[in-house]
């Protein structure tokens, strides 16, 4: 481009066209800054189709959290309603575990007693039949052999 306004000023000169020559300068100035902004518009453009590629990916990523937050909440929801059955459950055994205990120590307490009583009457017991001093009566303990 350099080269091309030597030229025609040379020729513009020879030809006797100056003031011809000065114009021509200020067309091609002109014409620069015409195809600058024309490249700074392209330039304008891409950059505004590559962020609104940017937000169309990030728009993507974040209904995609979106989605992962949610069957994350639903699987803590189903883990919290399982760990309540759970504890229900287990306190459901609890009781019947206590329950257990507690009839399992009565029935010891009512053995024991038995034991005592039986170790007493075999102490004490007479085996003859038609005693009249037998104490306990006959056919108050059931393993009474005659």
């Amino acid at each position: 481009m350099g080269w091309e306004l030597i030229v025609s000023g040379i020729i513009g000169m020879l030809t006797g066209g100056g003031i011809s020559w000065v114009f021509r300068l200020r067309a091609d100035k002109a014409g620069s800054t015409a195809d600058a902004l024309d490249k700074a518009a392209d330039a304008m453009k891409k950059m505004m189709d590559n962020a609104d590629q940017q937000q169309a990916t990030f728009n993507k990523i974040i209904e995609g959290k979106d989605k992962l937050i949610e069957q994350q909440q639903g699987l803590i929801e189903g883990y919290k309603a399982a760990l309540e059955d759970a504890n229900q459950k287990l306190k459901n055994i609890e009781y019947k575990v206590a329950d257990n205990e507690r009839k399992i120590a009565g029935m010891q307490r009512t053995m024991d007693s038995e034991i005592g009583e039986r170790k007493a009457a075999e102490r004490d017991i007479c085996f003859v039949t038609d005693c009249e001093l037998r104490r306990p009566k006959r056919g108050t303990y059931k393993k009474e052999s005659a």
